[in-house]
């Protein structure tokens, strides 16, 4: 590590997926990530995914949706590897050329949460590969807090309460 200037080692980061699919493809598309991520060391509840129709013309109507945190404890860059596996993934559960299934790999550290995309806005940082980090929650006053573009499902409590126990995770991870 460098002090007083130079480039900066950055601290490691714990990893997560965003999962979105109708409830029969859940068990599946775990299974492909396992292979990946490893077992979740936690999830959160499975929960509608109904506050936008967004999804519905390519992925059908009643979709779910959950989070599962990862015991992948690594630099932030490989997010784009990540990202990158998730698409593979998604395109095995295509038919006729539609998504059946989102996966949004992402990262939590300890003073933001970072989800990948493939599409470019006037807020995603490129990290290559065609891959963009979006930030959707950042930590102030020891909580964290949504920004103007955060994902709707990213500010529910069910969702800041994954991100909280995350963090806590990767605090342990760090400090142990």
């Amino acid at each position: 590590m460098v002090y007083g200037g130079g480039v900066r080692q950055p601290v490691k980061v714990v990893f997560y997926n965003a999962i979105l699919t109708n409830e029969l493809l859940i068990d599946r598309v775990d299974g492909y990530l396992k292979n990946i991520f490893g077992l979740p060391v936690f999830k959160s509840n499975i929960f509608n995914f109904d506050h936008t129709n967004y999804y519905e013309d390519e992925m059908g109507e009643r979709l779910m949706k959950y989070f599962a945190c990862y015991d992948i404890i690594d630099y932030p860059d490989r997010l784009v590897l990540f990202k990158r596996l998730a698409v593979d993934i998604e395109e095995l559960f295509m038919v006729d050329g539609k998504r059946k299934v989102n996966i949004d790999p992402g990262y939590v550290a300890l003073e933001k949460v970072v989800a990948a995309s493939t599409k470019n806005f006037s807020h995603r940082i490129y990290l290559g590969d065609n891959i963009y980090a979006d930030l959707q929650l950042y930590r102030k006053k020891k909580r964290f807090n949504p920004l103007p573009w955060t994902f709707y499902d990213y500010k529910t409590d069910l969702a800041l309460d994954f991100f909280e126990k995350a963090r806590e995770y990767l605090e342990g991870c760090l400090n142990g």
